[in-house]
């Protein structure tokens, strides 16, 4: 690898450092302390290995689904924002469609010096348009990442009504049933090796 094309890839890097401390603006937007919002970056990472699990398991099952597109897109369905910054999901909503051309123009700038931008922006857009079945098991993985981080915040309980209308766009049975799950206490986190 050259100097030149490893720098590159190194200024990308640096820029991404910048998602570890952006808090996600909409856990603050429904009055969360800092605290107790995570990161975009923390998001991300949660949000990629949930939706890599998830996609591993359904094509076990025999869904037509291609896991590593699912990570890589999980990886990237947020890292305009750290150009951009965070924008919650009940403003985005509000905007209708506004910030997609905000955040695209975000992805091409942070990747544009990168050999696989093209790669990087098409799994991207994939994402956004939320018609692939990789694309509608992220958004899954990330709602289920969102409402675990609010279920762990005391005075959030008005914010959680929200994670049982988000099925509408994922339209996946197990999906609905996680929601569920969660926010009726019947899932709780291993604590076996704890022992």
């Amino acid at each position: 690898m050259t100097e030149s094309k490893l720098k590159k890839i190194l200024q990308v890097f640096l820029t991404i450092q910048w998602a570890k401390e952006l808090p996600r603006q909409g856990f603050i937007n429904m009055g969360f302390k800092r605290n107790e919002a995570d990161s975009v970056a923390a998001h991300s990472f949660a949000t990629a290995l949930l939706a890599y699990i998830l996609a591993c398991e359904l094509k076990k099952e025999g869904v037509k689904i291609d896991p590593d597109k699912t990570l890589k897109m999980g990886i990237f369905h947020d890292m305009a924002e750290t150009i951009v910054g965070d924008v919650g999901t009940f403003v985005k909503g509000m905007a209708k469609g506004v910030f997609y051309d905000i955040e695209r123009e975000g992805m091409i700038a942070l990747v544009d010096t990168l050999g696989n931008k093209e790669e990087i922006l098409e799994i991207w857009n994939e994402y956004e348009k939320r018609e692939s079945i990789e694309a509608r098991v992220v958004k899954a993985a990330d709602n289920i990442d969102a409402l675990c981080q609010a279920k762990g915040v005391p005075g959030a309980a008005d914010a959680l009504k929200y994670f049982k209308e988000v099925y509408h766009i994922t339209k996946f049975p197990w999906h609905k049933k996680a929601v569920k799950m969660i926010l009726d206490g019947k899932v709780e986190p291993l604590r076996e090796w704890q022992k």
